[in-house]
């Protein structure tokens, strides 16, 4: 089955929120000022039996932050860690030197087209947000193009592909809106992945107003509904 997720900061209230929700996988937003308490977040994740994947921080990384990255990475049994292409440029030696076997997916940003194939070719695992594949690669092109690419980059990607960042997105509307917002995208994509045997997370990347057990809850419903109507194949 495919392993829906959602994304929040590791704090308690989230955690809950999510579980009650109905999630079982989750990603962490990190900081590095979040880093400094590790130890707790691995305590309070160890509490909730989620499968989880970390986010890299994005900026002040320091050695500390890489090896706090590395201690959560390593005491949570994560199989992925999420990057952006600046972080695992700067930082990625010192993350294999740390944990050879880790698994990292670099994230897709203000790509064009032939710089998404670079992208792709160049770094050791990929994190395939489809929101910024639509709204910054296909510049709020046909819902088709998307998934034309999207697949294209599955049939030449898939053992590549370490995770998916899944967008609410409309073109015309505000990013990182939940699921539920694109509900054909959501259906398409979902039917696509089900077809290539994606077999890692897909995370309802949502900004924190929407981060909410009903706006969480309706994600998951959807998600039940696909999965009750889905196409034979």
């Amino acid at each position: 089955m495919l392993k829906i997720a959602t994304k929040f900061a590791p704090e308690t209230p989230a955690f809950e929120r999510a579980w009650r929700a109905g999630f079982r996988y989750a990603e962490f937003y990190l900081s590095a000022d979040l880093l400094e308490n590790v130890k707790k977040i691995i305590a309070t994740a160890r509490e909730y039996p989620f499968e989880y994947v970390p986010h890299f921080p994005n900026k002040k990384v320091t050695e500390k932050t890489v090896a706090a990255a590395v201690e959560l990475y390593r005491q949570l049994g994560c199989r992925t860690m999420v990057i952006h292409q600046p972080m695992i440029d700067q930082w990625g030696a010192t993350l294999k030197t740390l944990h050879p076997e880790i698994r990292l997916a670099v994230e897709n940003h203000y790509l064009d087209e032939k710089q998404i194939w670079d992208w792709a070719e160049k770094n050791p695992g990929l994190n395939l947000d489809i929101e910024h594949l639509w709204k910054f690669t296909l510049q709020d092109g046909p819902r088709d193009k998307v998934l034309d690419l999207v697949a294209r980059i599955l049939d030449k990607h898939l053992d590549k592909l370490n995770h998916i960042h899944l967008p609410g997105y409309v073109p015309g509307h505000d990013e990182h809106r939940p699921m539920y917002c694109s509900r054909e995208l959501m259906f398409e994509i979902w039917n696509l992945l089900r077809k290539k045997k994606y077999a890692h997370f897909m995370v309802s990347e949502i900004n924190s107003q929407y981060q909410t057990f009903e706006d969480l809850k309706m994600d998951v419903l959807l998600f039940e509904r696909w999965w009750t109507t889905r196409e034979k194949s």
